[in-house]
C-alpha cells in the first residue's frame, strides 16, 4: 500500500513539472486578444472608409444645394430635396451597413448665404460585436458659401506700344514693327487726334486682351443675373475699373459711376502751371518760366494725362518703407499743394517721346455694351508708350483705398453683404521706362526724380521696387491680386509672382503665363471662374 501511494505521488510530482502541451494552452488563450485586435483593425478601417465617403457626400450635397439656392437665401424644398439628392448618391442608403436615410439630410442656412449641413450615422462592426462593440459612430460637418458676394473688379491694363504686335512676335521684332507702324489719326468718337501704333492685321496682343475681357465680363454678367433675382435691398453687385497705363496714366478724365471727369469734380488737385523742359535748379540747362494753361487749353488742348506728385529718389531695391516725401507712394496724400497736387501734362512744352493712354474708370456698374465699347480702338483704346508697370498699380492703389481720396467709392459692405475685392494686372513686357521719354516723372535724365544718376537701368531698378511695394500695399488692403504676363516676348518673372497674391513661387495660383490670345482668353476665363465659383467653407 505504501509502495502505491509513493508511485501515486511520483506521477503527480512528475504531471506538475511537466512543460509538455503548454504552447497549444498558450496560443488557446492568446487568440482571445489578437482576435480583438485583429478585428478592431478590421473594423476601424471600415469605420475610416465610410467617413471618407460619408464627408465627399456632405460636401457634394451643399455644393449642389448651394448652386440651386443662388441667391434666393432661403433652404426651400427645392434645395433641401437637391442636397438630399447628391448626398444620397453619394452615400447610398445602406453603404458597409449604415443607416443614413433621407429624412435624415436636413441642411440649414448659415451665415452669408451659406448651407450648412451635418449628418451623423453608424457603421456596424463586423468582428468587434463579439466583444460587446455593436456599432461605431462616424459624422461629417461641411458647409458651402457661394462667392458671389459683392464683386469689386480692378483691371490695371499693359497699352504700350507692343500691344500692337501678334503675340508669336518677340521683343526685337515687335520694336521693329512699332517703329514702323506709328500713326496719327483723328478718332471722332473719342474727339480728338491721336498717335498710337497701328494694329497688326494678324491678329494685335490688344485685340486677344479685348476677347479675353469680354469671356470675363460674359462669367460676372452670368453672376449679376442672378444676384438681381433678389429683392432691390438685399441685391448684390459686380463693379468694374479700369486704368489703362504706358509711361503715363490719363487720370484728369478720369469717370465716375455719373460720367462726370475727375478734373471737374476736383480741378483743385491738379496744377495747370508748372515747369517742363527743366527743374527750377537749372542753371547749367537754362531756366525758363513756368508754363501757365487758360481754361480754353485746358478744355479743348488738354488731353487728361499728368505728372505725378513730389516724391523720393531714394527708393530702390532695398527700400522696405516710403519716405515721408514721397508722396505720391504715400496713396492717401490729398492734392492740397504744388507738391502734392498732379501737374497736367503738356507735350509741346516737354521734351521726348510721349504718349497718353485712354481715360481710367473708377469702380462703377457696366454693362455688356458699356464694358466693351470701353476697350474698342475707335474709342480710344490703342497701344502706344513705354512699360511702366507702376504706374498703373499705383493708381490703383488710390482709387482702392477704403482711407483716400476715393474712401466713399469702396464701402466694405453693400446691401449688408461684405465686397471682394480683386485685381487683375496684364502686362506683355518687362519694365522699360528708359531715361528720356516725357512720362509721369518727366524726363530721367533730366529731372531725377526717380534715380540719382538718371540712368535707364537704375530708373527700370527703382521702378520696380516702387512696383512691389505697391503690391504689397495693395494686397495689405484686402485685395487679391492676379497677375498675367502676355505674348511669348514676355516672361512670368519674379517681379509678377511677387506682385501676386499667391503663395507658392514654384506653382504660383495668382499668376499666369499667356503666350497666344487663346491663353489668354483661357487665363481670364480661369480667373473669372475663380472669382465667382462655389467653395466649401469647412
Amino acid at each position: 500500500m505504501g509502495k502505491l501511494k509513493d508511485r501515486q505521488l511520483g506521477f503527480l510530482t512528475r504531471l506538475l513539472r511537466s512543460q509538455a502541451g503548454n504552447t497549444l494552452s498558450i496560443m488557446a488563450m492568446a487568440l482571445i486578444p489578437l482576435a480583438a485586435m485583429i478585428g478592431g483593425g478590421l473594423d476601424m478601417s471600415r469605420g475610416y472608409l465610410a467617413k471618407t465617403r460619408l464627408q465627399n457626400a456632405c460636401d457634394a450635397g451643399v455644393l449642389a444645394g448651394r448652386k440651386v439656392m443662388g441667391t434666393k437665401g432661403v433652404v426651400d424644398t427645392t434645395v433641401r430635396d437637391e442636397v438630399r439628392k447628391y448626398t444620397s448618391f453619394n452615400f447610398p442608403v445602406g453603404y458597409l451597413g449604415t443607416n443614413l436615410a433621407t429624412t435624415d439630410i436636413n441642411p440649414t442656412l448659415g451665415a452669408n448665404d451659406q448651407i450648412d449641413l451635418t449628418l451623423t450615422t453608424t457603421v456596424p462592426t463586423a468582428v468587434m460585436k463579439i466583444f460587446g462593440k455593436d456599432t461605431m459612430s462616424i459624422n461629417a460637418v461641411c458647409s458651402a458659401r457661394n462667392d458671389y458676394t459683392n464683386i469689386d473688379i480692378m483691371l490695371v491694363l499693359d497699352t504700350t506700344g507692343s500691344m500692337a504686335c501678334t503675340p508669336s512676335m518677340t521683343t526685337s521684332q515687335c520694336s521693329t514693327y512699332a517703329n514702323a507702324n506709328r500713326i496719327t489719326a483723328n478718332l471722332p468718337l473719342v474727339g480728338k487726334t491721336l498717335e498710337y501704333i497701328l494694329e497688326n492685321k494678324d491678329g494685335s496682343r490688344i485685340q486677344g486682351l479685348r476677347n479675353a475681357l469680354a469671356t470675363l465680363q460674359s462669367q460676372m454678367a452670368t453672376i449679376e443675373s442672378q444676384m438681381n433675382l433678389s429683392e432691390a435691398s438685399k441685391r448684390k453687385r459686380v463693379r468694374w475699373s479700369i486704368v489703362p497705363f504706358s509711361q503715363m496714366v490719363n487720370a484728369g478724365f478720369s469717370t465716375d459711376a455719373a460720367g462726370a471727369t475727375l478734373y471737374s469734380r476736383q480741378p483743385t488737385w491738379f496744377n495747370t502751371s508748372g515747369y517742363y523742359s527743366a527743374p527750377k535748379s537749372c542753371s547749367w540747362l537754362g531756366c525758363t518760366s513756368p508754363t501757365d494753361h487758360n481754361a480754353n487749353w485746358m478744355n479743348k488742348t488738354w488731353d487728361g494725362c499728368v505728372e505725378e506728385q513730389s516724391t523720393s529718389n531714394s527708393i530702390t531695391s532695398t527700400s522696405s518703407t516710403i519716405p515721408s516725401t514721397a508722396y505720391d507712394m504715400l496713396y492717401d496724400t490729398v492734392p492740397s499743394s504744388e507738391a502734392t497736387r498732379w501737374l497736367v501734362a503738356d507735350p509741346d512744352a516737354a521734351t521726348g517721346q510721349y504718349a497718353c493712354p485712354k481715360a481710367m474708370s473708377e469702380f462703377k456698374q457696366m454693362n455688356a455694351t458699356d464694358f466693351n465699347n470701353y476697350f474698342t480702338a475707335e474709342r480710344g483704346f490703342v497701344a502706344n508708350g513705354g512699360t511702366y508697370l507702376d504706374l498703373g498699380l499705383l493708381w490703383a492703389a488710390r482709387l482702392l483705398s477704403r482711407t483716400g481720396n476715393w474712401a466713399s467709392n469702396n464701402p466694405a459692405s453693400f446691401n449688408t453683404f461684405p465686397v471682394t475685392r480683386y485685381l487683375i494686372f496684364m502686362t506683355d513686357g518687362n519694365m522699360d521706362t528708359g531715361n528720356s521719354g516725357y512720362g509721369a516723372y518727366n524726363r530721367e535724365s533730366v529731372w531725377k526724380r526717380v534715380t540719382t544718376n538718371g540712368n535707364a537701368t537704375t530708373s527700370n531698378t527703382n521702378h520696380t521696387a516702387r512696383m512691389l511695394l505697391t503690391c504689397n500695399a495693395i494686397k495689405n488692403m484686402g485685395v487679391k491680386i492676379y497677375t498675367i504676363s502676355f505674348s511669348l516676348g514676355s516672361d512670368l518673372s519674379d517681379d509678377l509672382i511677387d506682385c501676386s497674391s499667391s503663395t507658392n513661387s514654384t506653382s504660383p495660383e495668382f499668376a499666369y503665363k499667356a503666350d497666344s490670345s487663346s491663353q489668354l482668353n483661357d487665363v481670364f476665363r480661369n480667373i473669372g471662374e475663380n472669382i465667382g465659383s462655389l467653395r466649401l467653407s469647412r
